[in-house]
């Protein structure tokens, strides 16, 4: 089945830098056929940050990457007032995009469910505290073994650290880079993404800018 993204124009002053799980949760509240929906990826919000808020210019979008199938679904949002974590947008009309194939893709933010992380003790603190070179290890073979599963060869980069908070609970994960990818590679990787959480918009890839 073709994946697409649908590009809506959104309008509005500011959103919370953290904004994945409260943007979904409102666009749930709005379209009840997306939650838990795991055909759903829903981009960040792209601005310039200052104090915890992104600044929303003209230029802004909400881009969700979902099945042609399923395209109908979401429809309804145009127009949509919603209200993410006090902060007012609307969406415009959408316009429809093909993925296009990139040897070069990034993804802000993959996370991973990983069963116990690596520790090491800290005497300061007299307490084990995660073992942050073993995490990384530990990332990167996960992150290998699922490329593996969709038959996609390249050069995998951890780009750093990022954090998400999900109803008060805090989550690490890293930026990711994937280089050397041939376009049917490319084209599996942005239809499928890679870790979960994608409709709070971790795990999406992108074409690196200036590649």
């Amino acid at each position: 089945m073709t994946t697409l993204e649908l590009a809506f124009p959104l309008r509005g002053t500011s959103l919370p830098r953290d904004h994945g799980y409260p943007l979904y949760a409102a666009l749930a509240s709005r379209v009840p056929a997306v939650h838990g929906a795991g055909w759903l990826g829903v981009h960040p919000v792209g601005g310039k940050v200052s104090d915890g808020l992104i600044a929303l210019g003209p230029a802004a979008e909400l881009r969700v990457r979902l099945p042609s199938a399923r395209v109908g679904e979401l429809l309804p949002l145009a127009g949509a007032q919603l209200d993410i974590a006090g902060s007012a947008i609307r969406l415009g009309a959408p316009v429809v995009h093909a993925l296009a194939p990139r040897s070069a893709l990034d993804a802000r933010m993959v996370l991973l469910k990983l069963t116990a992380p690596p520790t090491r003790p800290n005497t300061d603190l007299a307490r084990d505290v995660l073992d942050n070179e073993g995490f990384a290890d530990r990332y990167r073979a996960e992150l290998g073994r699922q490329l593996e599963r969709l038959e996609v060869r390249c050069h995998l980069e951890l780009c750093g650290r990022r954090t998400m908070t999900i109803k008060g609970k805090r989550l690490v994960g890293y930026s990711v880079r994937l280089t050397g990818l041939d376009p049917d590679g490319s084209l599996r990787v942005q239809a499928k993404g890679l870790g979960g959480r994608r409709a709070l918009g971790c795990g999406l890839f992108r074409p690196t800018r200036g590649r």
